[in-house]
């Protein structure tokens, strides 16, 4: 079994036990209620065949918070018969999403 934390990694750029062949990123924007919501989402492809998927959905709204919510999904689209746990990963702001890594990439 592989970690999750494995794949996040290597997508956003940190040192990492797998290689990332390629990224393509998709981003729309609408607007919601006054402020307009941004999602990106990013499909990221390993050498060993796994399919990672990225998606962050945020919004404009003026936040004072150092870590301000937004929407973060992982989720393993292909596995090329690797298992990966756990398939799938969301989180409500950056700074969990950062803590998460740290934690398992230690």
């Amino acid at each position: 079994m592989e970690h999750l934390s494995r794949y996040v990694a290597a997508a956003l750029g940190k040192p990492s036990a797998v290689t990332l062949l390629r990224q393509e990123s998709i981003e729309e924007s609408w607007p919601d209620q006054g402020f307009t919501v941004t999602r990106c989402s990013c499909t990221y492809w390993f050498e060993n065949g796994v399919v990672l998927q990225r998606v962050v959905e945020q919004d404009d709204f003026p936040a004072e918070l150092a870590c301000a919510e937004c929407w973060i999904d992982y989720q393993i689209v292909s596995t090329a018969d690797i298992d990966v746990q756990p398939a799938q990963k969301s989180f409500d702001n950056a700074c969990r999403e950062s803590f998460w890594l740290a934690y398992h990439q230690a």
